[in-house]
């Protein structure tokens, strides 16, 4: 199993994320061609190695017309480097102001814009992903309608580039896992669209719930672009996975800093055992009538729960009870809880933190004479463990076909065998 790691401790950016991957083996072509299909007017993206405090990485930059669009990097205010690679996609047409830095976009614009691009549909479906989870952190943040959000930083084009960006390097890496040690989200304070603002960011700090933080100098280590990258593709948060080390790479930030590297670690390797942290959430509740606790497992389960089961229990004073116990990752534990207080009536709950070993699984898809049907696959240490059929899909097609759920399920797992499965 293919693992990466990223080590925050100075932080993350947008442009830090990409920096990495490239850093690692990246090629570059991925992300301008993810900026062709966009089809922004202008726009090219760039990268080279420089240096952070002592270390040597590859820092990552967008450029409108050739020039980029944060200015100049300390090192390049007294002498102009020549040494690096520049991918320019010219579409014939002038200078759009629509998509100046600074100029603020809704998140339906930005929408539409990945939506009507040239992407392929993995990368739209996750780069719409992380703009909508985006959108729903400043909504919150600001106590404001989702509709109206405006993205001020985020929504230069410089950004949206480096979140379309990270989702085409997601694609072409193909983590089969991907984790992430505590965030070093700087601090002090920092001049927003909104003015002067503690570190880390109303939005920023929405983003990185149930994520381990820490502060330190420096300002603002920790983007609303790199801590939606956190919050949507890390699978686990955890100080460091083991793994066989194959590869390092190093995305540098823009500033110097004067008191530690401004780089992020992305780290890859292969793991032999796959192992994951999962939490254990409980909670007894002897006054929901039965359809609640129909209802509460389906909350908890449409929003991401792994299991969700109940447990015949005997409570105080001889009363009769039940026992929740939900499993969910660590970025998950505040939202799954809350959720759980609130439909159950319970008062209180319990978790704690337990290492389970997961088989590796694969999501296929087979043709049936009914229709497309996914496939869950597991396998471990590279063995067939066992293959089944989405119940979802066919619960589906049995309805538009009128046939019995069983004739679809029973199809499928042919399929599957056809497939070598």
């Amino acid at each position: 199993m293919t693992v990466y790691h990223l080590d925050c401790s100075s932080g993350i950016a947008g442009d830090m994320f990409l920096g990495s991957c490239l850093d690692l083996g990246l090629p570059l072509e991925v992300l301008s061609d993810a900026v062709a299909r966009l089809g922004l007017p202008g726009v090219s993206v760039e990268s080279r190695k420089a240096s952070r405090g002592g270390f040597v990485g590859t820092r990552f930059r967008v450029l409108m017309n050739g020039e980029p669009l944060e200015g100049p990097d300390p090192e390049e205010r007294e002498h102009r480097h020549h040494d690096h690679h520049r991918h320019l996609h010219d579409h014939g047409h002038s200078h759009d102001h629509s998509h100046d830095h600074g100029h603020t976009q809704g998140l339906a614009e930005i929408r539409q814009m990945i939506q009507g691009s040239a992407l392929t549909e993995s990368v739209k479906a996750t780069a719409l992903r992380l703009f909508q989870r985006l959108g729903e952190a400043e909504a919150k943040a600001h106590g404001i309608p989702i509709e109206s959000v405006h993205f001020h930083e985020v929504g230069a084009v410089d950004s949206i580039v480096d979140l379309v960006g990270a989702a085409a390097a997601v694609e072409h890496l193909a983590p089969e896992r991907l984790t992430c040690g505590p965030v070093n989200v700087g601090g002090g304070r920092a001049k927003m669209a909104h003015g002067d603002v503690p570190i880390p960011a109303p939005a920023t700090a929405e983003l990185l719930r149930g994520i381990p933080i820490h502060g330190g100098p420096g300002g603002e280590l920790t983007t609303p672009t790199g801590a939606v990258i956190l919050a949507e593709l890390v699978n686990e948060f955890v100080d460091l996975p083991a793994m066989v080390l194959e590869g390092t790479g190093y995305g540098l930030g823009k500033k110097d800093l004067p008191h530690q590297p401004n780089a992020l670690r992305l780290l890859r390797g292969r793991a032999g055992e796959t192992t994951a942290e999962v939490m254990v959430v409980e909670c007894e509740v002897d006054n929901l009538p039965g359809e609640g606790f129909g209802f509460l497992m389906e909350r908890l389960l449409d929003s991401g729960a792994l299991d969700v089961y109940f447990t015949p229990v005997q409570m105080k004073k001889s009363r009769p009870g039940t026992l929740v116990t939900l499993l969910c990752r660590r970025r998950q534990l505040a939202e799954l809880s809350g959720i759980l207080l609130a439909e159950s009536g319970s008062l209180g709950c319990r978790y704690n933190a337990a290492a389970r070993f997961e088989a590796e699984r694969e999501i296929l898809e087979v043709p049936t004479a009914f229709g497309n049907v996914r496939i869950k696959r597991a396998r471990l240490d590279g063995r067939p463990l066992a293959a089944a059929p989405e119940f979802d899909d066919c619960r589906r097609l049995a309805l538009a076909s009128g046939v019995p759920w069983r004739d679809v399920y029973r199809a499928a797992l042919a399929a599957a065998g056809e497939h070598g499965m």
